[in-house]
């Protein structure tokens, strides 16, 4: 049984701190009493791994609707959650006004109000996806789901490297990177909009992690080689990060400046380490991270470059992480895309986790309804059980038994 603290349980979830601590403190649906489980330590709240996985299934499963009738509130705490998560900004295409909490599967279906089925929009692009009123206009389940991934994903970076604000800068800067030139190759125009106005939200983060660094950095006398690389360009990475793209700082309408603006930005960091006797990392190819989730590199340890010493001599088999059985390294399972409950969307694990691996202690078996395969019908609608996971936990399973 592993046990989190109260920010890797956020990170588990993908959820805010403070939202942790409401769950903790209050069960949000209306009428029922069940919180989010934590153990008191001299460190902080503690929670078991599988408590928060079997939470979270239970905030996906249908709230009570109201005595009156009509759809169930979402609360206060995950609206501001939501908000939070995509930078106040419409996640489709950074448009800041007039935005809206909007459900990925309708409420109406589902009864779902849990944060991992809500994302926000604006008024166009919240319409686009309920009714959609050109078919070619259309925003896609797909790429509404893609942006609430890209979310997600881009929360952890900054939240679980708030500790590490020089490695924070270079791997968000790497992620940068690769927002890029998928904004650059993206297949549809709303991928597009979806990665280059997250390339906009994320930019305006640096300069306060130039900030943060700089502090660390004072309070460290033995400041490394990339630290005082970042130390001396942070001035001229804020001007470039607070210039602001457009007429309106509130809606990116240019594409190709925000893409130019976040090409300079990596341009710069890439400069100021080439000036230092290091190469990319081999086994996370110079992004720091690994995995969906965003782990630190176990060999660069989320530097991003290696002495070329440390370069030469890399052997993949020197590390001890191993392709995930249960996900078999993907780092999700099922159709929906749900984060592996084994590797929690490391894709990896210890040799020693590797070998104790038994797939009957984890709490999940194969969905009665559906019979696993997560969809039903001849149109392959998502089974309403599962939500396309393909799986459920045991208290679920038996209660779809009873009926």
């Amino acid at each position: 049984m592993a046990f989190l603290s109260l920010i890797d349980a956020a990170l588990h979830l993908g959820l805010r701190v403070e939202t942790i601590q409401y769950l903790v403190n209050n069960c949000p649906k209306s009428g029922e009493d069940r919180k989010l489980s934590a153990i008191s330590t001299d460190h902080g709240p503690m929670f078991d791994e599988n408590e928060l996985s079997s939470y979270a299934e239970y905030l996906a499963e249908p709230w009570p609707k109201p005595e009156k009738g009509g759809r169930p509130a979402i609360p206060k705490i995950f609206r501001d959650d939501v908000k939070d998560e995509s930078h106040y900004a419409c996640a489709i295409c950074g448009y800041m006004d007039n935005g809206e909490v909007a459900h990925i599967d309708a409420v109406a279906n589902t009864l779902n109000n849990s944060p991992s089925n809500l994302i926000y929009l604006c008024p166009n692009h919240h319409t686009k996806y309920d009714y959609g009123f050109r078919v070619s206009s259309n925003v896609t389940e797909n790429e509404v789901k893609a942006a609430k991934l890209l979310k997600r994903n881009a929360r952890c970076r900054i939240l679980k490297y708030e500790a590490f604000a020089t490695k924070s800068i270079i791997s968000l800067v790497k992620f940068l990177e690769s927002l890029e030139k998928k904004a650059k190759n993206a297949e549809t125009e709303n991928m597009k909009t979806i990665h280059v106005s997250e390339l906009n939200n994320l930019m305006s983060a640096i300069p306060d992690l130039l900030k943060t660094s700089q502090e660390q950095a004072r309070k460290d006398r033995a400041n490394s080689n990339i630290d005082n690389a970042i130390k001396s360009i942070a001035p001229n990475l804020s001007k470039i990060a607070g210039e602001k793209v457009g007429a309106s700082n509130r809606y990116p309408s240019n594409e190709k400046d925000i893409r130019e603006k976040a090409i300079r930005i990596v341009s710069e960091v890439n400069d100021a380490l080439i000036e230092i006797d290091e190469a990319s990392c081999p086994h996370c190819n110079g992004q720091g991270l690994t995995g969906l989730v965003g782990d630190f590199c176990r060999y660069c340890r989320g530097s991003c470059v290696v002495s070329q010493a440390k370069y030469d001599a890399y052997d993949p088999d020197d590390l001890d992480e191993v392709a995930c059985p249960h996900c078999n390294g993907v780092g999700t399972t099922g159709l929906a895309g749900d984060f592996c409950r084994y590797c929690r969307g490391s894709c990896v694990v210890t040799q020693a986790k590797y070998d104790a691996y038994d797939r009957d202690d984890l709490d999940e078996v194969e969905c009665p309804h559906c019979n696993g395969v997560g969809t039903i019908g001849l149109v392959g609608d998502f089974c309403k059980l599962c939500k396309g996971a393909c799986v459920v936990n045991e208290k679920t399973f038996m209660a779809y038994r009873k009926k």
